[in-house]
């Protein structure tokens, strides 16, 4: 596939696979699109989908990367022909706080001559300030942001060039457009000449609204130095020129927490290891990329600006975040203390934006936290009795139960139960639970040393657990939360005992239901706290692959019978202890504090189906956009085989598909995005399976059992997970769980 050579442009399409190491979009070829999790459908090839017989699909026009003719309401995602400065309105944002930097987008370009990457383009800011949001929602689902850095700013893995288009206008040196370019931040990783004349050539392919210039954030100290040893680089370079600030305020507000102080360095650590949460004042020397985690406040010793990552985040949480001069000096006073801090914008006759900080008592800080959090309320109960192994088929879904059944084998079997009491049975997969009868007896049964003690002392699992929880110091210090949860999972999974009886049964159960232990299952976990209306937890906890057959060997030894290409076992033991552990993963423990759940409150059901390593098709399907409440047509991601949906890879692009209904039919079809592993041209789905899926998602949102309580019915989707088998081309349903966007 060669890429597109100019504005507007989409090459033609080759034949053959695509590498699966490539970060490629299939630029469009063959009209079929990617599914993604969370994405966004951006991008809509408006043509009836019957126009062509299904076996016509290589002489349908490919969507083009940029769809100018995008009906949303803020325009196009994107553009690769912007000749004029009214074009670039449309595009960008304006004011950006930055002196002289009169309007703003961002951009993209290949970093490499290589023709199936996404070609040159620049983006709408309107519909998508972040960078990587753009990414996420039109070619790359479920791509991590340590992803992100490795194709977009490290030399050594990079893609994609990518910055800031910005219009200056400078009182001395007129209008003209500057350009920066995200770059780890070590002087090693700066840009050299020949890397700002590539992406000169290449943005100059699909801009033309005016002069390139390469300018610098306003943070930037490395890139500056560098460029300025530069002897005639051929290329104009912009530096900016700074204001004397001293505070500079992005989102006011206030909060308490305690201060923590970063280098970058430390910083970019503390992140990976998930070294701090909502009870922490991240204060960091310069800006940052991004932050994931949920914190109390953000102080950067660099100045940020309207479409940086962290600015656009903080904003969107209302995290009080502001700019301090030297921000490690001047608050070093303060590491480690508990403080009230408050940041405001100036209101005249003040000449500048102002902090205040001061220390607080942890009784006024758990009173703010507590009075702006979420709090999840009803909290579904544990039933610790119920022992019996059900098939989801099996399991009581009757209204007036004594008990709801989530309450019996939680979030995710609940959910498959509901859907499969009314579901034609051949959309069903088979499938057995596991109840929280067998984790609530482990609880118990299981010791574990308690050094936080003095002496150290042997107590229950169940013991320890509240212990954590009710430990102020693992609130205070989150090197210490990470450290003691790490080993209490791995206490879990390296001396925990699962019953032998509950083996025996689970390896019996296993035959039965799916025709014998040498076929591959999957244990999922299904917590009382997951799947829920107000409360996803989706990615907390963990699943894995289990073959009876390795269990009922009598050895330890690999590979694994079900499938040998496996080097370890895939014991029924290692299974179960993996999901129970997964309970007290760092992200699952901040999550439910951060929702006021008490963490002895949680328990750990598991949902056991088939593994499914050989199918056609897989795929995640929204009855609606889970991003934009006025999008109604369904949101359909779909990958070829047995490769997930939910990649970590962002080289596993899947195909991505609108579907507009009826009266409960599929009457059109959008093709927006293509598999990375199908042949160019030839969808994932066909329009007959996508008509299929889509008028089947209509029947189960017409009976499926949604207590929407306060929320508003018209902002609940449902979200589903699917299969299509490989021989009989099947399509059956796997997963289903509400999903509550944001209000309008």
């Amino acid at each position: 596939m060669k890429r597109a050579s100019g504005p507007g442009r989409i090459g033609e399409c080759g034949s053959g696979l695509l590498a699966l190491a490539t970060l490629a979009l299939l630029a469009g070829c063959g009209g079929m699109s990617t599914p993604e999790r969370d994405a966004t459908p951006d991008i809509a090839a408006d043509a009836p989908a019957d126009i062509l017989p299904d076996d016509s699909a290589d002489a349908v026009s490919p969507p083009p990367v940029c769809d100018p003719d995008d009906p949303h309401p803020k325009g196009p995602a994107c553009s690769q022909n912007v000749a004029t400065d009214e074009d670039f309105d449309a595009l960008s944002l304006s004011p950006t706080g930055i002196q002289y930097w009169e309007r703003a987008t961002k951009f993209m370009v290949p970093a490499k001559d290589d023709e199936s990457v996404i070609p040159p383009l620049v983006q709408n800011a309107n519909r998508y300030p972040l960078h990587m949001e753009f990414l996420t929602a039109l070619f790359m689902p479920d791509l991590t942001q340590s992803k992100y850095m490795e194709i977009v700013t490290k030399r050594a893995t990079r893609v994609y060039f990518a910055g800031n288009l910005v219009r200056i206008d400078d009182p001395v040196e007129g209008r003209f457009y500057g350009f920066t370019v995200y770059t780890a931040a070590s002087m090693a990783e700066q840009l050299e000449p020949v890397e700002v004349k590539r992406v000169i050539d290449e943005l100059s392919s699909v801009f033309g609204a005016g002069e390139l210039a390469f300018t610098f954030e306003p943070y930037d100290a490395a890139g500056p130095a560098k460029a300025k040893a530069w002897i005639n680089p051929g290329f104009r370079i912009y530096y900016p020129k700074h204001d004397d600030v001293t505070v500079e305020v992005y989102t006011p507000g206030v909060n308490y927490g305690y201060v923590r102080l970063y280098t970058l360095a430390q910083f970019e650590t503390a992140s990976k290891e998930w070294l701090f949460g909502f009870r922490d004042i991240v204060v960091i020397e310069s800006v940052p990329f991004d932050i994931e985690a949920v914190v109390a406040a953000v102080v950067t010793g660099g100045r940020q600006w309207e479409l940086s990552h962290i600015n656009v985040r903080m904003a969107r949480r209302g995290t009080p975040n502001f700019y301090v001069k030297d921000a490690l000096a001047a608050l070093s006073q303060w590491e480690g203390k508990l403080v009230r801090i408050e940041a405001r914008k100036k209101v005249p006759p003040e000449t500048e934006d102002s902090y205040t900080i001061a220390e607080a008592t942890v009784e006024e800080a758990e009173a703010w936290w507590a009075g702006h959090q979420p709090k999840l309320e009803d909290i579904p109960g544990v039933d610790s009795e119920y022992a019996e192994l059900d098939r989801v088929t099996e399991m009581d879904t009757a209204p007036d139960a004594q008990l709801p059944l989530v309450s019996r084998f939680g979030g995710k079997g609940a959910n498959l139960a509901l859907l499969y009491a009314f579901l034609d049975p051949k959309y069903q997969v088979p499938g057995f639970g596991i109840p929280f009868h067998y984790f609530e007896a482990f609880l118990d049964e299981t010791m574990i040393l308690d050094s936080q003690v003095e002496p150290p002392e042997n107590v229950s699992l169940r013991e320890y657990v509240h212990r954590l929880a009710t430990n102020p110091a693992l609130a205070e210090d989150a090197k210490l939360r990470h450290s003691l949860l790490a080993g209490l999972r791995a206490h879990i999974e390296d001396s925990g005992t699962v019953s032998p009886a509950l083996v025996t049964k689970l390896a019996e159960r296993i035959d039965a239901v799916f025709g014998g232990t040498h076929v591959p299952v999957r244990f999922r976990s299904s917590s009382n706290i997951e799947d829920a209306l107000e409360f996803s937890g989706a990615g907390l906890y963990s699943s894995t692959t289990v073959c009876a057959d390795d269990t009922l060997d009598s050895d330890s030894l690999g590979p694994s019978h079900c499938n040998p290409a496996e080097p370890e076992e895939r014991s029924i033991e290692r299974g179960v202890l993996r999901v129970w552990s997964s309970l007290y993963n760092d992200k699952a423990w901040d999550e439910r504090d951060w929702y006021q759940v008490p963490q002895d409150a949680a328990s750990m059901a598991i949902l056991v189906t088939l593994a499914f390593p050989d199918e056609q098709a897989n795929g995640v399907a929204f009855t609606g956009d889970p991003s934009d409440p006025e999008e109604k047509r369904y949101l359909v991601n779909v990958q070829l085989g047995d490769e997930k949906v939910v990649s970590a890879d962002p080289a596993m692009i899947p195909e991505k598909d609108l579907l507009q209904l009826t009266d409960g039919l599929v009457t059109k079809i959008f093709r927006i995005r293509s598999s990375v592993l199908a042949e160019p041209g030839v969808p994932v789905m066909s329009d007959e399976q996508l008509r299929e899926l889509g008028a089947l998602m209509y029947d189960i949102r017409q009976q499926y059992p949604i207590d929407a309580g306060e929320h508003d019915p018209a902002l609940i989707l449902l979200d589903l997970e699917f299969k299509v088998e490989k021989v009989t081309l099947q399509l059956q349903i796997k997963q289903i769980r509400p999903f509550l966007m944001a209000g309008k």
